[in-house]
């Protein structure tokens, strides 16, 4: 039969536009993009000034100097239209590259100088390294975002007196910390040894709302200065997918961060199949080949799907320059368990915000959440600089460390987040009680089908200032004991690890009372193992006294415990007899309750007398009251000194 020549062509235009449906979306999408000029505000400026220890002692904990490819990697990825400056600081402050607008030339000049990062200096003067830097910062941030990296492996340094030494760190903790706050500059540390002045460290962070992180070897630079980068400059990105990733038309220019452990190679196989390495890549490709990582650069890059051949690894990145940028909110560093901060992500077109609803409707927008887990060159989720876990218990001999709680979510957390049309901007609530406490990644994505753009960057959890948490053991083949088994651990920005004191009083079910001492001085986080005789329900409370960084004590009474323990009585006097008591001593007890109830007293008072000859200020238990004099010395004391 043959077929209308009208009907045939219809069909077969038809079918042509299904083959091409895909390439006509793609092309609608780029058109909008390219029409969409914005029509929202500029955003605020971003500046980032970075002080490196040259310090003598960097020739022990960085003997390679491998501060210099991971300066040359912040160097790299730092997005234009940022500010940034870098000194260098020992025994003075010199400056490597002055303060100025992130482009090419600068990036350039920088560049050629990072060769001049030494490990000759004789001192750490840190006060004057933080004056030196902030040096122009005079007046309020305002809306624009002021960041202060540090990098240093020991104390403040400044003399071989020790009351110099103390007198420039309390000035560090009082003058120049209520200038850093007024200023709205946000302190970043980044720390490199076992002797550094972590409580120092831990304040100037956490009080100006900035980020902590140890590098436990300087192999791990590199990573900790991307994680510190994308805190405070927080470059655009493609997401990576099985080592492959989209680039779309209005990429300009492309950065591939790829970490390799050593001897490692790396290749990138672009759309049209083109294998590049860093043996074989065209003139118009930059590869820079460096300890631990690659770094490639191509300009005008080829759209479609780009492939990584290497080492699958959560810290690699595909940095892009391009017009079409994600922006998100500046969500604090630290949020406080139960928060339920609003997390927004939005595009930007000549850094002004999108706000065509055409190009808006084709958008959907993403956020996950994943815990930082004990990847090379991260932070584990636990508090920095803490010690293992101890047992106090019926004997001393030593007992297995207690497993540690597991509250972090297994898998990564998928957000969705919703437009609100009239901000043009995506959003969403995140449940901080669901996610418990610890370090966590936020990975925020928006998909408009054709691109996709992307911001990554990090935040913790913060719990009470010390938790108490309770679990049974019941008898066993290889443990014929039962046992309650306690585990204190302490909030890392707000207690010393090594301040806790105190008793716990478990009465049995027989009404029976006894006290477990807490040792003076026990190291967080505390195991604690304590026998039991006889089945049945057991009740614990007590009281627990340490120490804030700022050197002031508090009082923390947990929450009375019931544990109901079911397990076989022992069959005869003899063997209840054999189980292990244990310890009473009711003279700590006695001193204890006593001592704790003359130091709420003494807080309550101090508290009404000031309240009767000044404006009050109230103190929260947990939070950092203002500095108080003579507190340095403490910190310090059975530190070894650092001498360059």
């Amino acid at each position: 039969m043959t077929q209308d020549p009208a009907r045939a062509a219809v069909t077969q235009a038809m079918t042509d536009f299904i083959h091409v449906s895909t390439l006509v979306k793609r092309v609608l999408v780029l058109a909008l993009i390219l029409t969409a000029l914005g029509g929202g505000d500029l955003l605020a400026a971003t500046e980032v000034r970075m002080l490196i220890d040259v310090s003598g002692s960097m020739r022990k904990n960085d003997p390679e100097n491998l501060r210099v490819p991971a300066l040359r990697l912040v160097n790299e990825l730092l997005p234009e239209g940022a500010r940034a400056g870098v000194w260098l600081f020992a025994e003075k402050t010199e400056v490597l590259a002055p303060p100025g607008d992130v482009d090419k030339g600068w990036k350039r000049k920088t560049g050629a100088r990072l060769d001049r990062i030494h490990s000759r200096g004789l001192l750490t003067d840190i006060e004057q390294a933080i004056t030196t830097a902030v040096t122009g910062w005079d007046a309020a941030a305002g809306d624009d975002e002021r960041h202060l990296v540090l990098l240093t492996d020991g104390l403040v340094d400044v003399s071989k007196d020790d009351a110099a030494d103390d007198a420039s760190r309390q000035r560090i903790l009082s003058e120049q910390l209520e200038r850093l706050k007024r200023l709205g500059v946000k302190v970043h540390a980044v720390t490199l040894s076992d002797n550094v002045d972590m409580p120092l460290m831990r304040l100037l962070t956490s009080e100006t709302g900035g980020w902590l992180e140890t590098a436990r070897d300087a192999d791990a630079l590199q990573r900790v200065f991307l994680h510190m980068l994308e805190q405070t400059a927080e470059p655009t990105t493609v997401p990576i997918k099985g080592n492959g990733f989209e680039i779309d038309d209005q990429v300009s220019e492309l950065t591939v961060l790829a970490f390799h452990a050593e001897g490692g190679k790396t290749a990138l196989i672009s759309p049209s199949r083109d294998r590049l390495s860093a043996q074989r890549h065209p003139d118009g490709i930059t590869w820079r080949t460096e300890p631990g990582y690659d770094l490639v650069t191509v300009k005008d890059p080829e759209a479609g799907t780009w492939r990584l051949k290497g080492v699958e690894d959560p810290d690699n990145r595909v940095v892009v320059v391009t017009d079409l940028q994600i922006e998100s909110t500046r969500l604090p560093n630290t949020l406080s368990a139960g928060e339920q901060p609003e997390i927004e992500a939005w595009l930007t077109d000549h850094r002004r915000t999108v706000t065509r609803a055409d190009l808006l409707e084709v958008l959907s927008a993403r956020a996950e959440i994943a815990p930082l887990g004990p990847q090379a060159g991260e932070t584990p989720a636990g508090p920095e600089g803490q010690a293992p876990e101890r047992e106090i218990g019926a004997d001393s001999s030593p007992a297995e460390a207690t497993e540690p709680l597991d509250t972090a979510p297994k898998l990564p957390v998928a957000l969705e987040l919703t437009l609100d049309p009239n901000s043009s901007r995506f959003a969403a609530r995140l449940d901080t009680q669901s996610l418990g406490t610890g370090s966590y990644r936020l990975t925020l994505v928006i998909d408009g089908g054709t691109f996709q753009r992307q911001t990554v960057k990090r935040f913790k959890v913060a719990g009470a200032p010390i938790e108490v948490d309770y679990a049974e053991q019941l008898p066993s083949p290889d443990d014929p004991v039962a046992r309650i088994k306690i585990r204190i651990t302490g909030e890392a920005d707000l207690i010393k690890p090594d301040s806790l004191l105190g008793y716990l009083l478990i009465e049995a079910p027989s009404g029976e009372r006894s006290v477990v001492e807490i040792p003076e001085s026990a190291r967080l986080p505390l195991g604690i193992k304590i026998p039991v005789q006889a089945p049945g329900r057991y009740q614990i409370k007590g009281q627990l006294i340490a120490t804030t960084l700022r050197d002031d004590s508090i009082v923390f009474r947990p929450e009375p415990q019931r544990l109901n323990l079911d397990f076989p009585a022992p069959e005869t006097q003899e063997a209840a007899e054999e189980a292990p008591k244990p310890p009473i001593q009711w003279l700590a007890l006695s001193s204890y309750v006593l001592g704790g109830n003359l130091l709420v007293g003494l807080i309550l008072g101090l508290t009404w007398w000031l309240l009767k000859r000044s404006a009050p200020t109230p103190v929260v238990e947990g939070e950092t009251p203002a500095p108080k004099k003579g507190g340095a010395k403490q910190d310090k004391k059975g530190k070894t000194r650092k001498r360059s």
